[in-house]
């Protein structure tokens, strides 16, 4: 067994392997075509406990309870010891004859391995040789090493898929419920603050209150106000969206309340106006901050008596709709500077809500990059995957324009990709950098935080490295393939991984 190659084709195996649930699957049977076990399982660590995540060649109903209790005590040492445990035969084994039930485990061979990274056990696999003891223990002092050099490059992928696979998950069993149970099209998140904002969402969706949403540029608003639509009564009837900042105050004002037919130049028939076109359902007023004085005026009274006139005439109209404002700008200051009126304000701040700006709430930044990937994604052959050091750079940036501009980034990275590897080069120049030197890289300064800066500096060393061997090379991959000692496939993928191509430089070979 050459340990290091065997390390290297595993680490190879999983690399390659994008769906999550199979990592450990993958992992395992390889695991015992190296090892000759007969059998085996592996558990993982979630949270405080380690559960049973995979095994091999048990019974139908899988392991019995006399054999879990058996080699689950092999397992608490191990996380214990942190040690590889190897008995060549269990039934005669004295350290366990307390714990370990030899009737049901018999004259067996068992290696326990734990799994570690940083500094944290991460899984533990149990494997078992069914010979008895005059047959050759299969689980040589080579075995041993094999698993001893493992170990950190499976609980580092082991970690990772954990990661992924919580990630995926998202919410609680109740919030995954809560938000199957409502309509919140085009929001993701996970924040607890947004759950918050959006169980006040559910309780006053059905209400006539007007409601005011609050939030910088790119927050999701339009989102929010959708929601408030779409789980009330009025979904069955129009949301209605007029941008209050892109009409000056005379044409709002009759796109708002409607004209007649004459009432001013180029009025050639009647118009019912936004306002009169939301009846019995809902309308939004985005950038309510824009509106001009004469128009808030008008608002106001519409407000308070639910009554529309139309330019040019004198008959008033009764409307049925729910009013919500949208603003990104301190409708308070512009009180205080004569540019907003106070009484309106009153009027439309029945219910508040602020929506957080997306660097207040970075764990949502991998969620949303994964359903904007998926989204802008073209090439439905291939799985598009974020490098480390691409993930740390959309991690630590402020995003001024926040989700808008989260998303505007992701689908500019999927119109230019040309594999699915997604790395810096494809983010805007100045992210590589700003990613690398960011003051905001360790935030919560735990232990996962350092493996991710770890992981992202040794991808910038390996891109580094390529770099310059190849230059050195001439550019020639078999060349450079035997200068530094690597097989020349393997260099081969470690080229394709990193995008390295003409213009960066050459690949020849």
């Amino acid at each position: 067994m050459d340990v290091h190659s065997d390390v290297l084709n595993i680490a190879k195996l999983l690399l390659d392997e994008e769906d999550d649930e199979r990592t450990i699957e993958v992992l395992f049977r390889r695991l015992l075509e190296v090892t000759g076990a007969d059998r085996g399982f592996i558990v993982v660590g979630e949270e405080a406990s380690y559960e049973l995540k995979f095994q091999v060649r048990f019974d139908r109903e899988g392991i019995s309870r006399q054999e879990w209790k058996s080699s689950s005590a092999l397992v608490r040492e191990a996380v214990a010891t942190r040690q590889i445990i190897h008995s060549p035969n269990l039934y005669l084994d004295r350290r366990f004859a307390g714990s370990v039930s030899a009737r049901s485990s018999g004259a067996v061979s068992v290696l326990v391995a734990p799994f570690e990274h940083a500094g944290e056990v991460i899984a533990v696999v149990y494997l078992q040789h069914e010979h008895r003891a005059t047959e050759t223990d299969p689980f040589t002092d080579r075995t041993r090493e094999f698993l001893r050099v493992l170990s950190e490059v499976a609980g580092r992928f082991i970690r990772r898929a954990s990661r992924r696979q919580a990630l995926r998950r998202g919410q609680s069993t109740t919030e995954r419920e809560f938000f199957a149970s409502h309509d919140f099209s085009g929001i993701v998140t996970q924040d607890s603050r947004m759950i918050d904002l959006l169980k006040v969402v559910v309780q006053v969706a059905d209400s006539d209150a007007t409601v005011l949403v609050r939030g910088e540029t790119g927050t999701g608003k339009e989102l929010i106000a959708s929601a408030l639509h779409a789980n009330s009564s009025r979904r069955k009837h129009g949301l209605v969206t007029i941008n209050c900042g892109a009409l000056p105050g005379s044409l709002l004002d009759a796109e708002l309340f409607g004209h007649t037919r004459g009432a001013f130049t180029g009025a050639m028939r009647d118009r019912p106006g936004r306002l009169a076109s939301a009846d019995r359902g809902t309308i939004l007023l985005d950038e309510i901050g824009e509106m001009a004085l004469e128009v808030q005026a008008k608002l106001l009274r519409f407000l308070q008596f639910r009554e529309v006139q139309r330019i040019g005439s004198d008959k008033l109209e009764t409307v049925d709709v729910r009013v919500i404002a949208a603003t990104h700008k301190d409708l308070a200051a512009l009180v205080q500077q004569g540019r907003f009126r106070q009484d309106l304000l009153y009027r439309l701040n029945v219910v508040d809500l602020h929506i957080p700006p997306l660097r207040e709430r970075r764990g949502d930044i991998p969620l949303l990059v994964d359903h904007f990937t998926r989204r802008h994604w073209r090439h439905h052959a291939e799985t598009p995957r974020w490098t480390p050091r691409a993930e740390q750079a959309l991690a630590s940036h402020d995003f001024p324009g926040n989700v808008r501009e989260l998303a505007h980034v992701v689908e500019r990275a999927c119109l230019l990709a040309t594999g699915p590897v997604l790395d810096v080069q494809l983010l805007p120049n100045d992210w590589a950098k700003a990613g690398a030197t960011s003051t905001r890289l360790f935030e919560q300064h735990t232990a996962e935080e350092l493996d991710a800066a770890r992981e992202a500096a040794s991808d910038d060393v390996e891109a580094e490295f390529l770099a310059g061997l190849l230059e050195r090379c001439g550019g020639n991959v078999s060349t450079a393939a035997k200068h530094a000692g690597i097989n020349r496939t393997h260099l081969q993928r470690m080229l394709a991984k990193w995008r390295l191509r003409r213009g960066r430089v050459s690949r020849h070979g």
